[in-house]
């Protein structure tokens, strides 16, 4: 008799511990790509937002969902837009204000795509003597520092995103 309600309690453990062990097996540490990366209540970006992450956080993934990783770090458990984590840490340096950054994560620029990247950053002063020489005008200059000054702050490109349906908030 003993011995019947001793198997039945090790099937019952054995069989609890088979139930759990996908959720054991599936948990992998990935990492948060950007800054101020929501950390939100459902698999939904209109959802409430439980908190903000910071880049390079390391996140538990428990479950994937869609679009969306369920995820626990600092005895906090949410949902995160996958797109928003790496599987790698990241390097750091990234600039907060990089918002093409925001929508995918770190831009890298090869050597081959230098010269065009250049002007994307701005007038140098060489650049800026160039455009002088031929024929730009001043308040063209100023346009162009003045773009490179303006900042998209995170709850701009937010409403951004949900308007046009982009990123996280895409169906």
């Amino acid at each position: 008799m003993h011995l019947s309600i001793f198997i039945r309690i090790l099937i019952f453990l054995v069989g609890t511990a088979i139930l759990f062990l996908p959720q054991w097996v599936a948990a992998e540490t990935w990492y948060v790509k950007k800054s101020h990366t929501k950390l939100q209540a459902e698999a939904s970006a209109r959802s409430k937002v439980l908190s903000k992450l910071e880049q390079g956080t390391p996140v538990n993934v428990k479950k994937k969902s869609g679009k969306f990783f369920q995820v626990s770090t600092g005895g906090k458990s949410g949902w995160v837009f996958r797109f928003k984590l790496s599987k790698k840490a990241p390097a750091g340096g990234q600039d907060e204000g990089d918002v093409l950054g925001a929508l995918g994560g770190s831009q890298k620029m090869a050597a081959r795509e230098s010269a065009s990247g250049s002007s994307i950053r701005g007038l140098s002063p060489i650049s800026e003597q160039h455009a002088r020489k031929k024929g730009a005008t001043s308040e063209s200059i100023q346009a162009v520092k003045d773009m490179e000054n303006y900042i998209v702050m995170p709850e701009q490109l937010d409403r951004f995103l949900e308007n046009g349906k982009l990123g996280e908030y895409s169906q």
